[in-house]
């Protein structure tokens, strides 16, 4: 008797840690597999390749709900300080510099900013890191992606505040930084085609774009798609915007500048990956 029941423990302890095995398997890939980790934690080594066969492509998306995701996470606190929803897509914590707050782009992106005061005394919500939902089959997950950004969130919380400096002479070291990163990340689309210096205060880094002359006659052709990076010495910030140069199909080349894909501020304090990184984050899921 004393062999059977010892029997049934054993196999109770079997079970469980089997369970807890599981478990932790599943809350680690569970994330993973719905999110583009490689956005948060580094990129990969080689070229990022896109993958038009990906059986993930095959399956029924699943939609992922925003606002329930939101909901988590306006239950959360930052040290102190409780969340306020000032837009449906937006979720700050604290209002004064060092606050932090969490944006909804278009496509599922997610931008993490800390707010700054530039050397003009205003105010300027400093991109931190953004981050790029998967879009096939992630509903049901939006605990799990909450969890997620809420940690990234606070431990920028813990992160020194970024300021302004006198004289910074970084941006061409920067701006070369930003060009190697893309590089290894942007999508095929993309032809590198240099940078561009404008002044010391204003570089454009060029990419000419695979495909961009098979759009219908109604439609308009990419010529280039270039990203701006700028100085401000006055406010002490730097600027990067990112947009198309775009021409009517089967007419001449006007090479008109299209509204911006992005826009964003940092202080030359940043971490120079952190800056070159959220904008490599951009141009690989384009």
């Amino acid at each position: 008797m004393a062999e059977f029941y010892g029997l049934i423990v054993q196999r109770m302890i079997f079970k469980y840690f089997i369970k807890n095995k599981l478990n932790n398997l599943m809350t680690n890939l569970r994330f993973k597999h719905f999110y583009e980790a490689t956005d948060i934690f580094g990129f990969e080594p080689k070229k990022f390749q896109d993958n038009p066969e990906s059986p993930l492509l095959t399956k029924p998306i699943n939609q992922f709900n925003i606002e329930l995701m939101m909901e988590f996470l306006s239950q959360k606190n930052i040290g102190v300080y409780e969340p306020t929803m000032p837009f449906v897509n937006e979720i700050r914590w604290g209002q004064q510099p060092g606050s932090l707050k969490l944006e909804i782009g278009p496509g599922y992106k997610f931008y993490i900013k800390s707010l700054g005061m530039d050397k003009q005394g205003n105010p300027r919500w400093l991109a931190r890191k953004i981050f790029q939902l998967n879009r096939q089959g992630y509903g049901g997950y939006e605990d799990s992606v909450a969890q997620e950004i809420f940690e990234q969130i606070d431990k920028i919380s813990t992160n020194n505040i970024a300021s302004t400096v006198e004289n910074y002479s970084g941006l061409e070291s920067l701006v070369d930084h930003i060009y190697k990163k893309i590089l290894r990340v942007s999508k095929s689309i993309f032809i590198p085609e240099g940078v561009r210096k404008l002044n010391d205060d204003a570089y454009i880094i060029k990419f000419g774009v695979r495909g961009h002359g098979l759009e219908s006659p109604s439609q308009t052709r990419i010529e280039q798609n270039q990203t701006l990076i700028t100085h401000d010495r006055e406010a002490g910030t730097i600027r990067v915007s990112n947009y198309n140069i775009k021409s009517p199909v089967g007419r001449t080349h006007s090479w008109k500048i299209h509204p911006n894909d992005l826009d964003l501020y940092f202080f030359p304090t940043q971490d120079r990956d952190e800056i070159s990184e959220t904008i490599a984050v951009h141009m690989k899921y384009y």
